[in-house]
C-alpha cells in the first residue's frame, strides 16, 4: 500500500532537484560539490510563510557558481574550473522567479562542441591531463571562464552585466534572461593593445571586485600589465571604469613582481593595494598552463602597500609583515595621510592553493576536518611617516573568536570610503568541532562594539555569501535586509533567505527549484537601477 506514495515521492524529489550525475552520499553537504547541469528559465519560487517582505525589496540577485566540471571523458582537478553558472532570483513584492544559465563562453561553447573539456589555463589542471600540443593551444585562447563574480558597469543604456574573475576578460549577460551576449576585452589602458584583433591580445591581471566610487557612481579597478621576463617590471594601473567603452587611468607605478590580488581596498582620497608575496612566474604558466604551479609564497618577502591619490595620481609606498589576503572589507581616512582599513588575512595561502581540489571536497571525511584559517585584521597606515601598525582582531571565548573567522564581507554601500561599524560574512568552516557543527553561519560583525556580534545559522544548512540591501528610508547603518543562498543539505535543495539586517531574525524563506553548487560571490541588483 505504502509502495506507490513513496515512489510517487521519490520521483517527485528526483524531478524538483534535477539530475545529479554523482550521489552526494549520507551528509548532504555533498550536493555543494557535485555538478549541476539544468537550466531554468523564470521558474516560480514560493515564500513559505506569509510574512511580507520590504516593499522597496525589487531587483534581481545574480549569483556566480562553478556548476559543472566534467565535459565526456575529461575533468578538472579544483572547484575554481569548473564552467561558470549564473543563477538570479527576480525579486517583487508580489512574485519570486528563478533562473539559471551556463555562461556560454568561447571555453564553455568549444567543450561542448568537442565533448570534453577544451585546451585552457586552469588553476590545477585536468583529468586526463592536457597533451602538450593541448598546452600550446590553451596558450593561445582566451581565458574566458569568469565563474566568480558579477558586475554592472555604466548606466542607462550603456550599462553592461559582466561576469567576473581576476582577469581582464568579460562575458556579458541579459540581467532579464541571463543569456551570453558575448565576450569583450576592451582595452583598459588606451594603447590598443587588448581586444579581439589579430594575433593574441595583451593578457592583463586584474580583480574580481571592482569598487564603487561614491563621489562619481563609477567603478575603479586596476590592471597589471605584467613583464614576462625576469628583471623587468610590470606596472599597475589605477583605473576608472564609466562603462566598458569608457575608460580612464587614474595613475600607474612600476613592480618588481607579479603580484595577486583578489581586491584592493578604496577611502575618499586613495586606491591601496597590498602587494603579497604571492608571485605569478609567467615562464612557469607557459610551461604547465596551470596557475597553481606557477605562483609561489616568499615568506622572506614584505608586503609592499601603495596608496594611489584618485586626484593626482601620485603613490605613497609603505610596508608590512607577509600576510596572505582575499578580500578587503572597508577602508576610511582618519586625518591627513592616516587610513584605517580593514582586511580578511591568512597565515598563508595554503588554503587558497591546495584545499579546493574537488577530490578533497567530496571526501566527506577530510570536509569535516576543514576549519577557517581567516582573520578579521586591522591595518593603520601613515602615509606621511610610511608606517604602518596591524592589529588582528580576536576573543576570548570560543564562539566570539570564531566570528572573527569570517570572510566573504559584505557593508552598506552608503558607509564604502567612510568610519563604518558593521558589516556581514560567512565562516566557510565544514568542520564538525566548530561551535555550529560544521553549518555555514551568517555573521554580522561590529568593529566599534566589542561583544556585540550577531550570527544566524541552522543545523545542517550551509550559507552563502550574504549580500545587503539598504533600506532605502533607513537611518541606521544596518537598517535593510540581508539576502543569502542557503543549501539545506537534509533536502538537497537552495533556499532564497532574507533576514532583516538589524535584528538579525528571519522575514521569510523560498525554495528554490534544485540546489547550487558552492560558489564565491554575487550581487543584488536594484529594479531601479536595471
Amino acid at each position: 500500500m505504502l509502495k506507490t506514495p513513496v515512489l510517487l515521492y521519490l520521483l517527485c524529489v528526483v524531478l524538483r532537484q534535477g539530475a545529479l550525475s554523482v550521489s552526494p552520499g549520507k551528509d548532504g553537504v555533498g550536493f555543494a560539490f557535485q555538478p549541476n547541469l539544468h537550466e531554468f528559465h523564470k521558474t516560480p519560487m514560493k515564500f513559505e510563510s506569509n510574512s511580507p517582505i520590504p516593499k522597496w525589496l525589487s531587483g534581481t540577485l545574480v549569483r556566480n557558481a562553478p556548476a559543472r566540471y566534467e565535459v565526456g571523458d575529461r575533468s578538472v582537478v579544483d572547484i575554481f574550473d569548473g564552467f561558470a553558472k549564473l543563477h538570479s532570483i527576480d525579486i517583487t513584492p508580489q512574485s519570486l522567479n528563478f533562473s539559471a544559465s551556463f555562461i556560454k563562453s568561447g571555453i564553455y561553447n568549444r567543450s561542448i562542441e568537442a565533448n570534453t573539456i577544451a585546451p585552457m589555463v586552469t588553476f590545477l589542471g585536468v583529468d586526463p591531463p592536457f597533451s602538450l600540443y593541448e598546452r600550446l593551444e590553451a596558450l593561445a585562447k582566451t581565458l574566458d571562464n569568469n565563474d566568480i563574480n558579477v558586475w554592472k558597469f555604466g548606466a542607462g543604456d550603456s550599462a553592461t552585466y559582466a561576469a567576473l574573475t581576476d582577469g581582464w576578460v568579460f562575458p556579458e549577460f541579459n540581467i532579464d534572461t541571463l543569456d551570453t551576449i558575448g565576450v569583450v576585452q576592451p582595452d583598459p589602458l588606451g594603447d590598443g593593445q587588448s581586444g579581439f584583433g589579430v594575433g593574441p591580445p595583451t593578457v592583463y591581471l586584474s580583480c574580481a571586485h571592482p569598487v564603487v566610487e561614491p563621489s562619481t557612481g563609477h567603478s575603479i579597478s586596476y590592471v597589471i600589465k605584467p613583464s614576462y621576463l625576469p628583471g623587468q617590471s610590470s606596472v599597475l594601473s589605477v583605473i576608472r571604469i564609466k562603462d566598458l567603452g569608457h575608460i580612464e587611468t587614474i595613475g600607474s607605478f612600476e613592480i618588481q613582481k607579479n603580484s595577486y590580488m583578489h581586491s584592493f581596498a578604496l577611502t575618499e582620497n586613495y586606491a591601496i593595494f597590498f602587494l603579497q608575496p604571492l608571485y605569478f612566474d609567467f615562464i612557469k604558466l607557459m610551461t604547465t598552463v596551470e596557475m597553481q604551479y606557477a605562483m609561489e609564497w616568499v615568506s622572506g618577502d614584505k608586503m609592499a602597500i601603495h596608496a594611489v591619490n584618485l586626484k593626482n595620481g601620485s603613490v605613497s609606498t609603505l610596508s608590512a609583515d607577509p600576510r596572505f589576503y582575499t578580500h578587503h572589507v572597508n577602508a576610511y581616512e582618519t586625518g591627513e595621510g592616516h587610513v584605517v582599513a580593514d582586511v580578511i588575512t591568512f597565515p598563508d595561502p595554503t588554503p587558497f592553493l591546495t584545499a579546493l581540489s574537488l577530490d578533497k571536497l567530496r571526501d566527506l571525511t577530510h570536509l569535516r576536518k576543514m576549519d577557517s584559517y581567516a582573520r578579521l585584521t586591522r591595518y593603520f597606515l601613515n602615509l606621511t611617516a610610511e608606517t604602518v601598525k596591524v592589529e588582528p582582531f580576536v576573543n576570548k571565548t570560543a564562539l566570539g573568536d570564531f566570528m572573527n573567522k569570517l570572510d566573504l564581507p559584505i557593508i552598506n554601500e552608503k558607509y564604502r570610503t567612510k568610519r563604518y561599524c558593521i558589516f556581514y560574512g560567512t565562516v566557510t568552516s565544514f568542520a564538525t568541532s566548530s561551535p555550529f557543527n560544521g553549518s555555514i553561519p551568517i555573521v554580522k560583525k561590529n568593529v566599534c562594539v566589542p561583544g556585540s556580534d550577531d550570527h544566524w545559522s541552522r543545523p545542517n544548512h550551509f550559507a552563502g555569501e550574504p549580500n545587503f540591501v539598504a533600506d532605502p528610508n533607513g537611518t541606521h547603518e544596518d537598517d535593510g535586509v540581508i539576502l543569502s543562498s542557503v543549501l539545506d543539505a537534509d533536502r538537497g535543495l537552495n533556499y532564497l533567505l532574507i533576514l532583516d539586517a538589524r535584528t538579525f531574525e528571519e522575514i521569510n524563506t523560498a525554495y528554490m527549484p534544485t540546489w547550487i553548487p558552492f560558489g564565491f560571490h554575487g550581487q543584488f541588483f536594484p529594479r531601479s537601477f536595471q
